[in-house]
């Protein structure tokens, strides 16, 4: 993985779980027993697959009771999903190409 490539997943990593706690109750208290978990759907570039099997292994192990969905395609497949109203959680946008 090139330190481009790295640099980009993490960032998607923090936008994912940034949106996931942003969207997880906006002030409510949680609910008994609730451990805060909770579905991530992570729309991706198909050449990002690896890396985002990875990181959603760790985020899940990090945060108990969540589950990480990837939906990696192309990219206008993936703009067609999103434009279409697929519900996505984090969108990161492909790498770029030098």
């Amino acid at each position: 993985m090139t330190a481009r490539t790295a640099r980009t997943v993490v960032a998607a990593l923090v936008l994912a779980a940034g949106l996931a706690v942003a969207g997880c109750g906006a002030g409510d208290e949680p609910a008994p027993g609730d451990t805060g978990g909770g579905r991530v759907t992570v729309f991706a570039a198909a050449s990002l697959t690896e890396s985002f099997t990875r990181i959603g292994k760790d985020f899940e192990a990090a945060n108990p009771g969540s589950k990480v969905v990837l939906n990696v395609a192309g990219s206008s497949a993936l703009a067609n999903q999103i434009n279409q109203g697929a519900p996505a959680t984090c969108s990161p946008p492909p790498p770029s190409r030098q």
